[in-house]
């Protein structure tokens, strides 16, 4: 994690310094840690480290990973008949809701994996080739630093 990134992160995200546990390798909340370490910032949140004993299944644990975030809708209606074109906005609302909807249209809020899945699924009902559906851009981010966005 770079110190740029890591500026990104929330400042109640709680750190794990990850003495004796196993998995601290694949932790998001132990590589906040070794940021947090090489930063100028002068404390944060962290875990009980006797909570934490590496015998069993963290309460804490947060996989470090990337997931494939969309930003944009504005793509997915090209292929869509103007006679269903109401429908399938509908149908795309109806998956988030109205405010949200409209964060997503104007790019102020990602669309996670689970949400381009929905979309697809939704239009594919409609008989439209879901896998065919692109969104306005994509950008890979860990779901930690996303979660700003899906709170709003």
């Amino acid at each position: 994690m770079t110190q740029k990134e890591y500026k990104q992160l929330q400042y109640n995200y709680v750190h794990c310094a990850g003495t004796g546990c196993k998995r601290s390798g694949e932790c998001m909340r132990h590589t906040a840690y070794k940021a947090f370490v090489e930063s100028t910032r002068q404390s944060c949140n962290t875990t009980n480290p006797s909570v934490i004993t590496g015998s069993q299944p963290c309460p804490l644990f947060d996989l470090e990973r990337q997931e494939t975030y969309a930003w944009g809708i504005t793509n997915i209606y090209d292929n869509i008949r103007v006679a269903d074109l109401h429908r399938a906005r509908q149908e795309v609302k109806s998956i988030f809701g109205s405010k949200t909807y409209y964060d997503v249209k104007l790019q102020r809020r990602p669309i996670t994996e689970a949400e381009q899945k929905e979309i697809r699924q939704a239009l594919t009902e409609m008989g439209y080739d879901g896998k065919a559906i692109e969104f306005d851009r994509y950008e890979q981010q860990n779901p930690v630093f996303m979660r700003m966005y899906r709170k709003k």
